[in-house]
C-alpha cells in the first residue's frame, strides 16, 4: 500500500509562469514559480524586467512583455516593459 504524500504548503500556493514575448520572439518559462496572489506575480514580473533591462539594455524594450500565465497556461495578465527616455532640458 502507497503511503500518502506529506503535506506540503506549496501545495496550497498556486503556481504562476512568466513567458517572454516580442513581436518576433516568445520565450516558454517551463519552470515557474509558487507564489500567494496575482498581485505577487506582477511584482516578481516587474523585478524581473528590471533585471533584465538592467543586464541587456533597453534596446527594443517596447516589444516586450511579460505574460503571466496559471497551471492551466491560461495567460492572467500581460506586463509591458515600460522604459522611461528622460530627455534632457535645455
Amino acid at each position: 500500500m502507497r503511503m500518502p504524500r506529506p503535506f506540503s504548503w506549496e501545495d496550497l500556493m498556486p503556481r504562476f509562469y512568466f513567458d517572454l514575448a516580442s513581436n518576433d520572439e516568445h520565450i516558454t518559462d517551463a519552470g515557474g514559480k509558487d507564489l500567494d496572489t496575482l498581485n505577487d506575480a506582477y511584482d516578481y514580473a516587474r523585478k524581473l524586467i528590471d533585471k533584465i533591462l538592467f543586464h541587456v539594455g533597453d534596446n527594443d524594450a517596447d516589444t516586450w512583455r511579460v505574460i503571466i500565465s496559471n497551471d492551466e497556461h491560461d495567460a492572467q495578465m500581460i506586463v509591458q516593459f515600460a522604459v522611461c527616455d528622460v530627455l534632457p532640458r535645455a
